[in-house]
């Protein structure tokens, strides 16, 4: 994922977040919203519940391995992944099935 395809201003997940269009299972929360950009933006939040710094990092970079191998960054549409402190950094293979999963179902809707 390269710099311009993440979300980093506080201002721009308060918008996504407070739309309230989103699809959730056990582990992801996925909020999401079409841009004017046409390009796909991604925004990763990670609790300080799911470990210190090097946990959350790991974590991050897991997802961020996830979301390379299956979204088209063509697409006009803003992403915020919010992952629960039940995600477990050595469970990548039903990691990675869950959130794509989510994602397939939030490309699917995009309205």
């Amino acid at each position: 994922m390269k710099k311009i395809n993440t979300i980093k201003k506080y201002r721009e997940f308060k918008e996504i977040i407070e739309l309230r269009k989103f699809y959730r299972n056990e582990l992801f929360c996925i909020y999401f919203r079409k841009n004017e950009c046409k390009k796909t933006r991604i925004g990763i939040l990670v609790s300080k519940k799911n470990g210190n710094a090097v946990t959350r990092n790991k974590i991050k970079r897991q997802v961020r391995s996830i979301i390379d191998s299956f979204i088209d960054y063509q697409d006009d549409l803003d992403l915020i992944i919010v992952i629960t402190k039940k995600y477990s950094t050595d469970e990548f293979d039903r990691n990675k099935e869950l959130l794509t999963k989510l994602i397939s179902l939030t490309l699917g809707d995009k309205k």
